[in-house]
């Protein structure tokens, strides 16, 4: 079974589902033993960085000398260093590597003849139409395809000795607003407009028209404009747009064929071309050559407004749901409740360890704020966990498996499948990642990022809120517990130990009442230094906290005081916790070499609850008990 890798980055929030359609449809045709790993990010829409870093960061999931193949669409990556990384990583696996429309040193390339497209459109003007005078509006300065088609007019007009400036061109994006942009600031420039305009894409010449219409001016009236891609708008826009058609499919296509024929060690040319072919229309003068059919377009325009509010309310339902979850498997459920139209072959969502961390966590009792978090900025954990599994229409009962790769994880026998990965990050810090078996006609309804970003916000409140709900634990203890030993404090006896005192009396269950006084702490101070008294009391209050019934309350009632309050009736408890404890600190004693005997004196009582004692009595009762002992070891010392 051969696996390729397809790295890719949408169109701002958009995915490029062409690219994996015509990859899945060639590998169909050839019936090859052939599956499709898509890595998807969205990393160059938004204006917040952080959240462009971990998405990028998908990127480092795959180790790509796992795959047969590569196949990388790089175009809409802004980041140089992400880029850089993506193709030094492909380039060490010594396996056979495709760009897609980005020529890239040492890489296979397969797209358009951008270069050839650009200029028959220029030549139609010149030649055709008798244009002289252009001004151009281009995509980003730095994107390859742009680069090209940019080249290519510029080497047409040198060839033809038409002139030119570097202020007859404007850069920016490939958006609408890109055309509303250039042409003002082209038209302010300028003061008069030129015989054409050509756009670097289709959306450009919407908005060059629109901002045209604004100032009274008209295409072809008054200018002829032309685009690119032939998106929709090209068709359906008034006027039609004049622009250049070519079958996205076909660069998948390509690139599966160009595979096969590198792994049975067949020779293929470095530049492989997809065709194009111009379309000549309405925007620069030239009668309609493709048949437009104006009742479909409204039709499915229609149909496309009905799908969309009906995936708004479905967007409403499932927002609301994750806001009443408490676990994120509950949050993935609620998927398929709200959102019939992604039931799909699998599903999983794989997560850092540290998602959880927070939800059982207890308190440290310590001073210290909790650290910060541990996720990742950049790559993914040695081991993580698959929280949710979602196969064939059930959920799988191996909740929060841990896999170190992603295979075998996501091997499987089945071939003509396509795996989807997308990355699940709050902001910067990477908490797992999203995969879904089969999912290009996801890509194609452009649902998932939504329902995906949806999915990560509920996560990050969630998480949000059980870091909160940990810190108010944490403060709550720290208010009833003491800091050096992590033992109850005077405020905790009176809550806890009290209250254990009361129950055991209504029930009329006796108890014992043990109190723990450290022998020589003055003299430890003063011989020694208060570090060594710390650290002695610290040691006693280990040893309470290790040998100590759980059901027990351990006290430092403060200085070097401590009391356990034991739900026994039996004394031989007692008896048995006052032996640990002494044989605990002899140990400490001899393994850090202290130069002084660390020891206790300890007393205890039973409790008899058909009386009206109260828990302090006890508590005196032992500490009598405990002064006697102590007396007896300053006599055994004498």
């Amino acid at each position: 079974m051969k696996k390729i890798a397809l790295l890719m980055d949408s169109w701002k929030r958009s995915f490029t589902y062409a690219w994996p359609a015509g990859i899945l449809q060639r590998i169909k045709e050839k019936d090859e033993d052939i599956n499709l790993y898509i890595f998807n990010s969205s990393g160059n829409w938004s204006y917040d960085e952080a959240y462009n870093i971990g998405e990028y960061n998908i990127f480092h999931l795959p180790d790509l000398k796992e795959f047969d193949g590569i196949i990388l669409d790089l175009n809409n990556i802004r980041r140089r260093d992400v880029r850089e990384y993506i193709v030094n990583a492909a380039k060490e696996t010594g396996k056979p590597v495709i760009s897609i429309a980005n020529e890239i040193d040492d890489f296979y390339y397969v797209g358009i003849d951008n270069y050839s497209a650009i200029q028959n459109i220029i030549e139609h003007l010149y030649k055709v139409h008798k244009a002289e005078t252009f001004w151009f509006v281009m995509g980003p300065a730095d994107n390859y395809e742009n680069s090209v088609r940019a080249q290519g007019l510029k080497d047409y007009m040198k060839e033809n000795h038409l002139a030119f400036q570097d202020s007859d061109f404007y850069y920016e994006s490939y958006e609408y607003q890109c055309g509303v942009n250039g042409f003002r600031s082209l038209m302010e420039t300028h003061k008069c407009l030129p015989d054409a305009i050509i756009c670097a894409n289709d959306n450009i010449v919407v908005g060059v028209c629109e901002t045209a219409a604004k100032m009274g001016f008209a295409a072809p009236r008054d200018f002829m404009v032309t685009g690119f891609d032939d998106f929709d708008k090209a068709s359906y826009y008034s006027p039609h747009i004049t622009t250049v058609s070519h079958i996205r499919e076909e660069v998948g296509a390509r690139c599966v064929d160009m595979l096969c024929h590198i792994w049975k060690g067949e020779p293929v040319p470095r530049f492989n071309y997809t065709g194009t072919r111009p379309v000549y229309s309405e925007s620069c003068g030239c009668e309609d050559t493709d048949f437009v059919d104006m009742k479909e377009h409204s039709k499915s325009q229609i149909m496309y407004g009905i799908e969309t509010d009906s995936f708004e309310e479905q967007m409403l339902a499932l927002e609301y749901e994750l806001m009443r979850c408490n676990s994120v498997s509950e949050m993935t459920n609620c998927i398929f409740r709200c959102i019939p139209s992604m039931k799909c072959d699998a599903m999983y969502l794989v997560l850092d360890e540290h998602m959880n961390e927070f939800k059982e966590k207890q308190p440290d009792c310590g001073y210290a704020p909790i650290e910060d978090e541990k996720f990742h900025t950049q790559g993914y954990p040695e081991k993580m966990l698959v929280e949710f599994a979602y196969e064939d229409g059930r959920l799988m009962p191996q909740k929060q498996v841990t896999i170190e790769r992603l295979f075998p994880m996501f091997d499987t026998e089945e071939s003509m499948v396509d795996f989807l990965f997308m990355p699940i990050h709050f902001r910067s810090d990477t908490v797992g990642y999203f995969v879904i078996k089969n999912a290009v006609y996801l890509m194609e309804k452009q649902y998932l990022f939504q329902v995906v970003n949806a999915l990560t916000s509920a996560m990050e409140n969630l998480h949000r809120k059980e870091i909160l709900e940990y810190m108010n634990r944490e403060l709550s203890m720290l208010y009833i517990k003491d800091p050096m030993t992590s033992l109850y404090n005077r405020v905790g006896y009176q809550k806890k130990a009290f209250a254990l005192f009361e129950r055991r009396k209504r029930e009329k269950r006796n108890m014992i009442i043990m109190y723990i006084d450290m022998d020589r702490l003055k003299y430890i101070n003063d011989k020694f230094g208060h570090e060594h008294g710390d650290f002695s009391i610290k040691a006693i209050g280990d040893a309470i906290l290790k040998y100590a019934p759980q059901d027990s309350i351990a006290i430092r009632l403060g200085g070097d005081e401590f009391a356990v309050i034991i739900p026994k009736e039996d004394v031989r408890v007692a008896e048995a916790l006052a032996e640990a404890i002494c044989r605990e600190l002899r140990s400490v004693q001899v393994e850090k070499d202290l130069p002084y005997p660390l020891s206790v004196s300890i007393g205890y009582v039973r409790t008899d609850m058909s009386t009206d004692k109260e828990l302090d009595d006890y508590v005196r009762e032992a500490d009598e008990m405990m002064y006697q002992k102590k007396v007896q070891h300053k006599m055994n010392r004498s």
